[in-house]
């Protein structure tokens, strides 16, 4: 290939949007990308464990939709509908890994019931954040659907946590994939959780609020999360080989 068709090639690539956006928001999209690494330890991973089947789901969505995100950010397309979308499904697939992993029946039905509940609430914050939903420009985040969410993930890892204390199921508690699955939740929700009641005002085209070191904080716990969760699927891989 001539040299200049070369260089042409790579001049391309860096005026690419969407590396103009890595460049410029470096933090923001390694903790977007920081999700491929449990992601890639799954590849291949079969379980009978139907709890972390849903989390394996859980994985490939979240990459999924940040892979879709930062295309749609270097576009400059408003992405704010797909994560409203996203708390929707992350949530009922998180709930799901619950559901599988407590023992008692009436668990089981609080999980059932937080999902039916927030899925009501969820609604009804839809269509009052955002009354003109055909206007997907403008399209804001729900107001308190984030807030809610944090809430109760942190409700159930807690008593997850109780149950660990209770009942010691596992000789290894730090081998145990719930165990790493539930600190990556703990950190991502209780380091945001003073965030998401801003959300719905500074997620806007015309932001007029400054929060760039509290929306640092959110993408340095997001990473660590994710290194948990990574943590959680090399020793389910471990445990089955």
């Amino acid at each position: 290939m001539p040299f200049r068709v070369r260089r042409s090639l790579i001049a391309g690539l860096l005026n690419r949007p969407e590396l103009e956006f890595f460049i410029k928001y470096p933090l923001a999209a390694a903790a977007d990308l920081s999700i491929i690494l449990p992601a890639f330890f799954s590849i291949g991973y079969k379980t009978k464990s139907v709890t972390l089947r849903y989390f394996t789901v859980y994985l490939w969505w979240t990459l999924f939709k940040n892979a879709l995100s930062l295309w749609m950010a270097g576009e400059t397309i408003n992405n704010l509908l797909l994560f409203n979308v996203d708390l929707l499904i992350r949530f009922t697939l998180l709930l799901a890994t619950f559901y599988h992993t407590f023992q008692y029946p009436r668990e089981k039905r609080t999980v059932l019931m937080l999902l039916v509940g927030f899925w009501l609430l969820f609604g009804i914050d839809f269509f009052l954040s955002n009354p003109n939903l055909s206007d997907l420009h403008n399209h804001r985040l729900n107001r308190y659907s984030f807030v809610i969410e944090s809430v109760l993930m942190l409700g159930l890892v807690l008593r997850f946590f109780l149950y660990l204390v209770r009942e010691l199921p596992v000789a290894n508690l730090t081998q145990y994939p719930m165990f790493w699955i539930c600190c990556g939740l703990l950190i991502a929700h209780a380091g945001t959780v003073f965030l998401t009641p801003f959300m719905y005002y500074f997620n806007v085209w015309n932001n007029p609020y400054d929060f760039k070191t509290m929306v640092k904080i959110e993408h340095w716990v997001e990473i660590i999360r994710n290194i948990a969760f990574a943590i959680a699927m090399a020793y389910a891989r471990h445990s089955t080989q």
